[in-house]
């Protein structure tokens, strides 16, 4: 019988269907793995790159050193110190435990080959750790049950001490993999409150990155490039020494010069506390020096103010009473605290001198005046009648002696303050030219001053400041009026200080600014600040006549209370109402010497509190004006500031003198010397020669004062007691002084007379003191005004 013989071609369609059906299946599930392949390799490359790395390195960040921050003479405002991150490994804690385990199960029992140091339990551990660094301990047990992580940070930024603390527990207890004292960087400020809105601060909570201020402007400058160490590490995540190491240099922040000058920043911050206080001002105030003819910010204060080294604590005693009102609330949530708590730290960290606006009042005369003098409207020979008040439109207003003024010199009008003769000042220089001053002045545009917070705005879209077209209208003939005397328009009190810096400095409007200069941490200069004028606004001559009408309002006019005895101070009071009942802001814009301007001051008080609703006077006493409050301050601070400055004092027949040395010396001997020194002299003996003197030699008194001489007796050295001044005329005092061998030293107000009277005296009422003390008394003219608002 016959084989049948395969079918080959069948064979063949079945082998090419398997192979088909092979490749199509092969292809198919090779599909997903191409295309994961793809997602890996192509598309998420660098996702996988970077867990590779992630995987196999350890990156460890190497902190820049921040920039130190300096003011003009070198002293440190801001400055980095190294400090410590306490981090915590669960994960190598518990490594550490079960090597402890394991060397008690291989001891067996010797006691000579037990561990010598404690068994490291979570309890042992978190007990210690809370123990070191002040924290609690159930909140480190909670860190310790993360056993699968390594990284939890116990305490940020702690000090060498409690750093070292923990390096020796670590040793003590074998924590070496569980426990690390990693270094990072602190900001501390020396000066604590000094300058504290200029110079801002650093928020550790955010990589320590500039928050506000200084730290914030110059941030890229002063924070410097991070450094990194890549290190191998093996799959439990152990770092792998000498396996693989690379090193990347941090780069240390730039320094940063101010123009600030300690000293005449805490001068400045010293006298707005002392005002704040004396007067009860509720809103707080500020304080900037200028050089008028750089543009140099020479000091900036503001209050409230705050420690920068704990910016979200409230210092000030107005705002932490208020805290303290909120938080004893039985009404008051946690939410309302919380709420209140911040909006009091942006009240203290704001810079109200440059992110506030307010109207300037009467210390905007000088600005008007100088405009006025300019375009030859006035002179000096004019003169103008004040009755008291004035007509403009449907508006009576006011001056700020109701009475009137009478008929008066442009100097003398400057002097008085007198609101109707600016008005008639403001109508001669027409609302056209006005505006044009306006603009070229500077109140129209930022200064461009390099801080934080200065409003970019258009002000006359925000309302602060009228349009041209609605001020040079028909209906603008009010607003022509008010400005004149400072009223109804809203600048910045760097507008303020910087336009009237050109006003006294020969006409240049100066770009004012804070930075001196940057430089590396190799200490190469890399920008330097150079004085910059924005445009002449008047000239030399109209300066001139400027200062020296301004100077009138110290001597003898609304500003007496800014006399210093020995400097010619020039200036300008204000006193602007608000718009809110019983609220002044009080203040004065001074500049000495009178002749050559190197310092300019504007010192405002917000806000004094009146004794009652209605009331022109504080509880205190204290009539509510730029010339009773702000000028009497400025007294204090011009005098600290020019003998700070070496400002030589010109002479008067008051002026210090040095005691000669008359012992030994004949009666007609020491009366020739003390004559010559302009004293004069009494004598208590009947000697042929001086035994004893009272002062001293060398003693520093003023002149005119008597010297008494011991004629052959011996000086008595009991102490008196120092009498109370306080509310005597400059000529009571000095008499109560002498009653009792004591020696007066006058400052204030230097036109003595009734109205004059002592405020404030530098030894305390009944304290014992040697004969021949000095006691220094200011005085204040109860007749100065720094009138200026539409009621005053």
């Amino acid at each position: 019988m016959a084989q049948q013989q395969p079918d080959r071609r069948a064979n063949r369609t079945i082998l090419v269907r398997t192979l088909f059906l092979l490749g199509l299946f092969g292809v198919a599930v090779f599909i997903p793995l191409f295309v994961k392949l793809w997602s890996i390799q192509i598309t998420n490359h660098d996702k996988y790159e970077q867990m590779a790395i992630e995987q196999q390195t350890m990156d460890s960040k190497v902190e820049a050193s921040r920039g130190t921050i300096y003011d003009s003479k070198g002293a440190v405002l801001a400055m980095s110190a190294t400090v410590y991150n306490i981090q915590l490994s669960p994960k190598g804690v518990e490594e550490a435990q079960e090597n402890y385990a394991k060397a008690v199960e291989e001891a067996n029992g010797d006691a000579d080959k037990m561990p010598d140091y404690p068994e490291p339990t979570d309890s042992y551990i978190a007990s210690e750790l809370a123990r070191i660094l002040d924290l609690e301990e159930e909140d480190i047990l909670k860190r310790l049950e993360k056993t699968w992580s390594q990284y939890e940070i116990l305490k940020w930024r702690v000090e060498t001490e409690q750093a070292d603390a923990v390096r020796q527990f670590i040793v003590d207890s074998h924590l070496t993999g569980g426990l690390f004292v990693m270094p990072t960087t602190k900001r501390y400020y020396p000066g604590n409150s000094l300058a504290a809105q200029v110079i801002g601060w650093v928020n550790p909570n955010l990589d320590n990155t500039g928050a506000y201020g200084m730290e914030a402007v110059y941030d890229d400058e002063l924070s410097g490039e991070t450094g990194r160490v890549v290190t191998a590490k093996n799959g439990k995540g152990t770092e792998m020494l000498y396996s693989f190491e690379e090193y990347y240099d941090a780069t240390d922040g730039n320094d940063i010069t101010l123009t600030l000058d300690s000293t005449i920043q805490y001068f400045c911050e010293s006298i707005l506390e002392k005002g704040v206080e004396q007067f009860e001002v509720q809103d707080g105030g500020f304080c900037i020096a200028m050089d008028p003819n750089t543009g140099e910010i020479l000091a900036w204060a503001n209050s409230p103010t705050y420690d920068l080294n704990d910016p979200w604590g409230i210092t000030d005693p107005v705002l932490n009473q208020y805290l303290e009102t909120v938080k004893n609330d039985p009404n008051a949530s946690e939410e309302a605290y919380s709420e209140a708590l911040g909006q009091l730290q942006n009240q203290q960290w704001r810079n109200k001198a440059i992110n506030d606006t307010y109207e300037p009042g009467s210390t905007f005369k000088s600005v008007v005046l100088a405009a006025a003098l300019e375009e030859g409207v006035v002179s000096e020979s004019d003169h103008f009648y004040c009755s008291g008040s004035v007509q403009v439109a449907d508006h009576t207003i006011h001056c700020s002696k109701r009475e009137g003024h009478g008929d008066q010199t442009l100097e003398k009008a400057v002097a008085n303050s007198c609101n109707p003769a600016f008005i008639a000042i403001g109508q001669k220089l027409g609302a056209d030219k006005f505006y044009d001053y306006l603009e070229s002045f500077g109140f129209l545009e930022p200064t461009g001053i390099d801080m934080q917070g200065e409003p970019k705005n258009d002000p006359v879209s925000a309302g602060l400041i009228w349009s041209r077209e609605y001020f040079t209208s028909a209906e603008g003939i009010s607003s022509l009026a008010t400005a004149s005397f400072g009223q109804r328009l809203k600048i910045t009190p760097i507008q303020m200080i910087t336009a009237a810096s050109a006003v006294i400095n020969g006409g240049h409007l100066m770009k004012p600014y804070v930075v001196s200069q940057i430089t590396d941490p190799d200490g190469n200069v890399i920008q330097h600040t150079e004085p910059t004028e924005v445009r002449q606004v008047v000239s030399e001559q109209t300066s001139e006549r400027c200062r020296s009408i301004l100077e009138k309002v110290v001597d003898g006019g609304t500003g007496k209370n800014a006399a210093v005895e020995g400097y010619r101070i020039g200036g300008k009071t204000g006193s602007s109402e608000t718009g809110e009942t019983d609220h002044t802001i009080v203040s004065f814009l001074g500049f000495a010497p009178a002749d050559d301007p190197q310092v300019v001051i504007l010192l405002a008080y917000d806000n004094p509190k009146p004794a009652f609703p209605g009331a022109n006077t504080t509880a205190g006493g204290w009539y509510i004006s730029g010339g009773n409050m702000a000028a009497l301050m400025a007294s204090e601070l011009l005098e600290n500031i020019l003998d700070y400055m070496g400002v030589e004092k010109t002479y008067s027949a008051t002026a210090d003198t040095l005691v000669p040395n008359l012992a030994g010396t004949t009666l007609a001997d020491a009366t020739s010397k003390l004559q010559k020194a302009n004293l004069t002299l009494r004598t208590v003996g009947d000697g042929e020669t001086v035994t004893g003197q009272i002062p001293a030699a060398g003693a520093s008194i003023p002149g005119g004062s008597e010297v008494v001489l011991y004629m052959g007796t011996e000086v008595p050295t009991d102490q008196v007691q120092v009498p109370n001044l306080i509310g005597l005329t400059a000529e009571q005092a000095k008499q109560k002084l002498s009653s009792v061998g004591l020696y007066l030293k006058a400052s204030g107000a230097t036109e003595y007379g009734s109205s004059v009277v002592a405020y404030e005296q530098s030894i305390a009422a009944g304290t014992s003191v040697d004969r021949g003390t000095i006691v220094e008394v200011r005085f204040t003219d109860s007749t100065a005004s720094g009138g200026g608002g539409t009621g005053l």
